[in-house]
This record gives structure tokens, sequence and C-alpha cells, in this order.
């Protein structure tokens, strides 16, 4: 399987599934200070429509971002950042500008030291969502858990061990795929 034809496909879908516009003119995919080349269209002065747009993050960048984090991360996790530059509302945003700033924001020092690769934020609960990469290489046994931020940030980070870790952790799916077909592929 080509995982990132898999993840292109994916994240069109989704796009193309919350893409109506409303009869007052609304839309999903509509945001304030989108980038040109990310324009379909402006709806006001300040609100405009986005598309889509090939990434043009490369391959020194996510080694980049592996160092940053120091993680080695999955082939899943690296198509799925490096697929396409968007707006999307359930996973960290990636303009073309600074495709990687959000993802940053999801950086914890606990959790990367003891082997998870935090990835995406549930703002409505206050949750941080991160894969278990203990099983690295073998992606289809790498778990996706999420954990309250607030229980996170009050753990030590220098005396908190994994399986400490790990029993505030809640289980979500068994892999990325998963996670990617749940969020992205199915109809809620």
């Amino acid at each position: 399987m080509d995982i990132k034809e898999y993840i292109k496909n994916g994240f069109e879908a989704y796009y193309a599934r919350y893409n109506q516009v409303t009869e007052e003119g609304f839309c999903r995919w509509m945001r304030p200070d989108v980038p040109d080349v990310m324009k379909v269209a402006d709806v006001d002065e300040e609100w405009s429509r986005w598309k889509l747009v090939p990434s043009i993050v490369s391959h020194d960048d996510v080694a980049a971002l592996e160092e940053e984090f120091g993680l080695k991360f999955p082939e899943w996790y690296k198509a799925f950042i490096s697929t396409y530059h968007h707006f999307f509302d359930v996973i960290p945003e990636q303009g073309i500008d600074e495709p990687f700033d959000y993802i940053k924001d999801m950086y914890n020092p606990l959790l990367c030291k003891l082997g998870y690769l935090p990835f995406s934020w549930d703002t409505e609960y206050g949750k941080l969502r991160c894969i278990d990469l203990q099983e690295s290489p073998d992606e289809e046994k790498c778990g996706i858990y999420e954990i309250d931020h607030e229980i996170l940030f009050e753990m030590d980070e220098e005396n908190t061990e994994r399986n400490e870790l790990k029993e505030s952790l809640i289980f979500l799916y068994p892999n990325f795929k998963t996670y990617f077909d749940h969020t992205f592929l199915e109809r809620s």
C-alpha cells in the first residue's frame, strides 16, 4: 500500500465531505488569513474558504522535526504531515508558511522521553493524543492513546516512569491507520 496516496485520498474525501456552502454563505472550510495560494474564494474582507494544497514539506524537514522531538516517526505519521497543507479542525493545521508550528505545539518532553509521539490536541476536552512508539518499527502495534492535559502537566518530568504514565493514558485505536480511517474516512 502506498501510504502517502492513502493519506492523500483520505484528506481529499474528508475535505469534500464538509465542503458545502450553506444558504447563509458559511462553509466549514472558512477562516481568516488564508494565504492566497490556498484560497478558493474570499467570503468577505476577512474570511476566505481554503483548499488543500500539495505539501512542500521535505524529507529533511521531517527529519529535523524528528530530531527536535527526539523520536523516530512512524511512516504513517511522516506521510500524514507531509502530504497536504490544510487548516483542518480535527488535527493541527499545516499552513504553507510554517507547516510545523501547530505540530510543535503538541511537543511534550515527558511524552517524548517515554516513547510517545504527541500528534493532536482535542481542544474540546483538553486531551492530548499520542502514538505509542514502543513497538516501532511495527506500526501495526503502535497504539493511539489520549491523556488529559491536566493529568499530564501534573506529572514530574524527571521522575515519572513509563508504567506510571501508561496508567493515565486512555487507549483509543490499535494503530495510526485505524485512527486515520475513523477520523477521515468514516462518516460520523
